[in-house]
């Protein structure tokens, strides 16, 4: 869904937006309106040209060159890009057969450790990290806890509020999924005030500009735009998924977030997503990642461009 309410105003009042100047370093006026969105205090916020600068920002505060981070693994990409990228070490937990973190397995790596990536919803299997698997390696570990939110809004739940009782838990979430914002490049850090002064030590200080800010506010302000948009996602979901579980050949994981993971049961997915890429369909192919062999996935779109969808997966998968 573009964001057409807000684009529309900002069309009204961007010529009397000064982007002659840089914006406050501080960001203090989208930390406020995060702290009422929220309810954290508005020191406990870092604020970053999107999720993955975030991350960016993070590795570059707690991770050192020589030493290591632990990933969950299969998970978002980036987590091993921005470890590498500070000469560190990915170490990989594999998830276990139903895609649910190896807590156990996850303590035992981070001994010495500088990160532990987490995913909840996990990118790109859907399921959560639950809580109480979060505050037991919290309690059990030293590293620095990074819990990836950025599907929060399409499941509700979150580990955040821990931050209130341990320095070491890193949030990161954006506006770049359920606020339909991710061309304007806003992301955020929910961390305890310590972390946060920490973290600002690296952050760069005008990574954001002053419309992408101004977007970010207004999607605050008009939060019941994007909880609508939400419900309807997740219902059209519900929908494509009864319908790709009518499908001979596809096997639907179950997840939280706003798209699909399925498995080819017949047929090879390199071969299906070139054709569908060919009938203009994109989807994410993860077949060659280790526990996602002949996986693709599908995020979620308009009713008409999910039928699109759904109607090549048919014909393609009956004549495999």
């Amino acid at each position: 869904y573009r964001p057409v309410e807000f684009l529309t105003q900002l069309r009204e009042e961007v010529t009397e937006m000064d982007v002659n100047q840089y914006p406050d370093t501080s960001y203090s006026s989208l930390r406020e309106a995060l702290s009422s969105y929220t309810g954290h205090g508005v020191d406990c916020f870092v604020i970053a040209n999107g999720a993955d600068e975030a991350l960016d920002i993070v590795a570059k505060t707690f991770l050192d060159a020589g030493g290591k981070a632990v990933i969950s693994t299969p998970t978002y990409s980036y987590f091993r890009i921005v470890t590498e990228i500070m000469g560190c070490k990915p170490v990989y937990v594999p998830r276990k057969g139903d895609f649910s973190d190896d807590v156990d397995g996850i303590i035992e790596a981070s001994k010495d450790a500088g990160v532990v990536f987490l995913c909840s919803p996990n990118n790109p299997t859907g399921n959560l990290t639950g809580e109480e698997a979060v505050e037991r390696i919290l309690k059990e570990t030293d590293a620095t806890v990074v819990v990836d939110e950025a599907y929060y809004e399409f499941c509700g739940q979150t580990a955040a509020k821990l931050t209130r009782r341990y320095d070491n838990l890193v949030v990161v979430r954006t506006f770049s999924k359920a606020f339909s914002l991710a061309g304007a490049r806003v992301g955020y850090i929910i961390a305890s005030e310590e972390s946060v002064n920490l973290l600002n030590k690296v952050r760069p200080p005008n990574s954001l500009s002053v419309i992408s800010l101004w977007l970010a506010e207004k999607a605050l302000e008009n939060a019941e735009v994007m909880m609508r948009n939400v419900r309807e996602l997740m219902a059209e979901k519900e929908r494509v998924v009864r319908e790709l579980e009518g499908l001979e050949g596809v096997k639907v994981f179950p997840g939280e977030a706003n798209f699909i993971l399925v498995k080819l049961t017949r047929g090879n997915a390199d071969e299906l997503h070139l054709k569908l890429m060919q009938r203009g369909l994109v989807l994410r192919n993860l077949s060659h990642a280790p526990g996602l062999e002949n996986c693709l996935r599908i995020t979620i779109h308009k009713p008409e461009n999910n039928d699109k969808l759904l109607n090549s997966l048919r014909q393609l998968l009956e004549s495999t």
